[in-house]
This record gives structure tokens, C-alpha cells and sequence, in this order.
């Protein structure tokens, strides 16, 4: 008779991770959402932004800062497995700085988008997007600069360092999330 037992898979998720799956699936409906609201409203409209090179600059800027920022995030989880504390306070800080460039490139692309909040339903769908991903990237940086300040206090090691990779998820949504924004807003 073996007398090992067997570790049924489901132990091996969280409770952290199972309320960061169900966060995320409910903001994936909110934005799903909010861009179909968008395609019905912008079929109403006349858009007035057009799809020019120097109009796409500063979102393709934004999103190569968002990507670059994705890679430092993988590296911090990468780097916790393999317990390297400075690389993984390096990319954390990494991150959570290009996570912060990428709203700084929002909040000036917002003040020059071509149009105004109060440009009727459109207008205001195309904030409301916008602000609502930003607010996640925000909330994606504080996510960030916690396990930073955690790395930097020696709070993670190999066999601790869940927070680092639900961050790192959190943080791969938000890129994700972006990529369907800048296809739907700028290139559609």
C-alpha cells in the first residue's frame, strides 16, 4: 500500500489568486462594456481625429513605455523565483517608473485628444475608457511600489512571493487591456 499522499490541484490557488481572477473578470466586462458603448456611439458621430502617423505618435510612444514597463514586471517574477533581490527591486522600480511615464503620456494626451469630455455620449465614452484604464494603471503602479517597498524590506523570497506575481497578473492585464483600447480607439 503507498502511503504518499497526493496534493489536489486546486490547493495551489490562493485565495489572493482567486480574488484577483474574479476583480478581473468583472473589469473585463465593465470595459467590454464601455467599448461596445463606444462602437454604437462613434457610428453615430463623426470622427474628427484622423489616423495620421503624428496623430498615433504619442499612443504608439505610450504603449512601447507600457510593453517595456510588461518586460520589467516578468523580469521581477522571473528574478524572485531565482532569488535575485536586485534584480527584482531593479524591475519593480523599472515598472512601476515606465507604469507612471504611461499615465504622464495619458494625462497630455487627454488635454490634446481633438475632443472634449463634454462632447456629448461620444466624448464622454472615450474619457470615461481612457480614465478608467489610467485609474488601472494607476492602481497597477501602487500594486508595484508596495512590493517594491516590500522587496527593498527583504519580504520576499523563493518560496515567498505571491504578491510579486499577482502584481506582475495585474500588471500584464492592464497592457492587455491597453493593447484592445489602442486598437479600438486609434486604429479602428
Amino acid at each position: 500500500m503507498n502511503s504518499t499522499t497526493t496534493v489536489h490541484p486546486m490547493s495551489k490557488i490562493s485565495t489572493g489568486r482567486i480574488a484577483l481572477l474574479m476583480t478581473l473578470g468583472t473589469e473585463s466586462v465593465f470595459f467590454i462594456t464601455l467599448l461596445v458603448a463606444y462602437a454604437a456611439l462613434r457610428d453615430e458621430v463623426t470622427w474628427n481625429v484622423p489616423h495620421t502617423l503624428s496623430r498615433l505618435a504619442l499612443p504608439l510612444l505610450n504603449t512601447a513605455v507600457l510593453l517595456v514597463s510588461v518586460i520589467a514586471a516578468r523580469s521581477s517574477n522571473i528574478a524572485i523565483r531565482n532569488d535575485k533581490q536586485a534584480a527584482l527591486q531593479n524591475n519593480l522600480l523599472i515598472a512601476l517608473l515606465m507604469g507612471l511615464l504611461f499615465v504622464a503620456g495619458q494625462v497630455y494626451e487627454f488635454s490634446h485628444a481633438g475632443m472634449r469630455i463634454s462632447d456629448a455620449s461620444f466624448g464622454g465614452v472615450f474619457f470615461t475608457l481612457m480614465g478608467f484604464h489610467a485609474i488601472h494603471v494607476l492602481a497597477g503602479v501602487v500594486f508595484l511600489f508596495l512590493n517594491y517597498i516590500r522587496a527593498r524590506l527583504g519580504d520576499f523570497s523563493v518560496e515567498r512571493y505571491e504578491a510579486v506575481e499577482l502584481g506582475v497578473w495585474f500588471w500584464y492585464y492592464v497592457a492587455a487591456v491597453w493593447l484592445v483600447l489602442f486598437v479600438a480607439l486609434y486604429l479602428v
